[in-house]
């Protein structure tokens, strides 16, 4: 027995008749789809390029790592707000107007020739991505409310974020080599060609949404709190988490969540109403999210690897990861059906400690086994494993969301990876560093903590596994006794 049930996963109300119809509802999931490949590919297609444009446009070292953190800190201070936003505002318009920010935004960061505008356009892809994100999801949500059938759309819709993330390093790698401004003006023109396509898709209007007004005050403190945590860590991972910029933004990330808290709980129309983190479910999930932190930190120590200690070029590199992203792509969507039939708990479970196998492959073998081998086995455990654990913990994070809180409920789940992605990546960099002297200890230092933290997350899904397999269990009992 699954976790949702109809009435979980249903508001009541119809969906708009002008997505109702099969032709309409698929051309509804690809836009939807698109937008969430674009988001999540951009994240890790700059990585293989990082080194070419480090030598053509003279940035430092330190400097560089902005390139990433950049749009990180848009992408993830935005989110809640974008999230808000979608259960305001007309999803269509804010999609259409955020995609032609991504595409300009693109075009500078393909035509910028110092660190500056280079930075700048990726913190404005990085807002627009934290716009477009919550937005896509709360419109997939909209247009599918029984249970079966947005369980096999987020299984799809997931599939194709996993891919992203996946094969954007085999497409960044694959652009770098003829030229890594390519990285930006495609996916710019790509932004402009879905935008087209959500004008002919999606619903206009607001719908039976309720009318209510941004939270102002809240949103610029979860939006500070986010940025200032998310600066914070990428800082320490390069100036050590001793240094006093570290630590002021992170004191300051703590200071404005305390803020955000004590705002939300006062304020008649809250951003983040308060009560939805009384739902286990959603809060287990969005903690659980810290698996794909490890995921991003994993790439990133692998990427370091092959190309500093094996010297391989950019495409050689970006096509190791080809075989999980393929598994991903392929098997993600059959998530759902899985977890329609046992549950997104023991889906989750099964998903993450096949990650945390694959790493531990690499921790344990690194140096001693022949690396193709390393690589495939890897990549297997890998991709089948983010292929069940993230629609699988999706599903229990948004799927019982109202109509009025499906951006919301988006919102929360992109920013727990996100900020998950900040905290995790800024760790594993630490302790890459701090071994880099020792050989390949550096490497495994960095491994064993991508493992350490997928093997806990695969725990804390365990304890979910039990608790909502026991309250499944009690559900028919308690029925039976009501009849009596």
């Amino acid at each position: 027995m699954t976790e949702l049930s109809p009435s979980d996963t249903q508001t009541g109300l119809p969906a708009p008749a002008e997505a109702r119809s099969p032709r309409n509802l698929t051309l509804l999931l690809g836009v939807a789809c698109a937008v969430q490949f674009l988001d999540s590919m951009d994240i890790a297609s700059v990585g293989p390029a990082l080194p070419l444009i480090q030598d053509e446009l003279g940035i430092s070292a330190a400097a560089l790592q902005w390139v990433v953190s950049a749009y990180a800190l848009g992408f993830g201070g935005l989110l809640l707000l974008g999230g808000r936003l979608a259960d305001l505002y007309d999803r269509r318009k804010l999609l259409i107007i955020w995609l032609g920010v991504f595409a300009l935004a693109s075009c500078a960061g393909g035509l910028a020739d110092d660190e500056f505008v280079l930075t700048l356009a990726r913190l404005c892809k990085g807002i627009s991505a934290g716009i477009t994100a919550p937005v896509a999801m709360a419109v997939l949500l909209d247009a599918f409310r029984e249970e079966s059938a947005r369980n096999k759309a987020l299984g799809t819709f997931m599939a194709v974020a996993a891919t992203g993330y996946s094969l954007g390093l085999v497409f960044g790698g694959a652009l770098a080599n003829v030229s890594w401004r390519l990285i930006f003006f495609l996916p710019g023109a790509f932004g402009l060609a879905v935008a087209v396509l959500a004008a002919f898709a999606i619903p206009g209007g607001r719908g039976d949404r309720k009318r209510g007004r941004i939270d102002i005050l809240g949103a610029l403190t979860v939006t500070g709190s986010a940025i200032c945590l998310v600066y914070g860590c990428s800082r320490a991972a390069t100036d050590g988490w001793s240094d006093i910029w570290s630590v002021t933004t992170l004191i300051a990330a703590v200071v404005l969540l305390g803020l955000f808290l004590l705002v939300e709980r006062r304020h008649p129309d809250p951003l983040v109403p308060l009560s939805i983190f009384r739902r286990p479910q959603l809060a287990r999930a969005n903690v659980c999210l810290l698996f794909v932190g490890a995921y991003v930190a994993f790439q990133f120590v692998l990427m370091l690897y092959y190309q500093s200690e094996l010297h391989w070029s950019p495409l050689e590199a970006g096509l190791a990861f080809l075989l999980g992203g393929v598994l991903t792509g392929g098997t993600a969507r059959y998530a759902a059906t899985l977890v329609t039939r046992y549950g997104a708990w023991p889906v989750a479970t099964a998903g993450l400690a096949m990650l945390a196998a694959g790493y531990l492959v690499w921790a344990l073998l690194v140096g001693h086994a022949p690396t193709l081998l390393i690589m495939f086995v890897q990549q297997v455990l890998g991709g089948l494993g983010f292929a069940a654990a993230f629609p699988a913990l999706n599903i229990a994070a948004v799927g019982q969301a109202r109509e009025d809180e499906q951006g919301l409920a988006s919102g929360l789940f992109s920013t727990s990876q996100q900020i998950g992605n900040g905290i995790v990546v800024a760790f594993t960099a630490t302790a890459l560093t701090l071994g880099a002297d020792g050989g390949l200890n550096g490497y495994r230092a960095g491994l064993w903590t991508v493992t350490g933290v997928t093997g806990a997350v695969a725990v804390l899904a365990v304890a979910g596994s039990v608790r909502y397999r026991r309250r499944d269990r009690r559900a028919p009992a308690a029925a039976a006794a009501d009849s009596r």
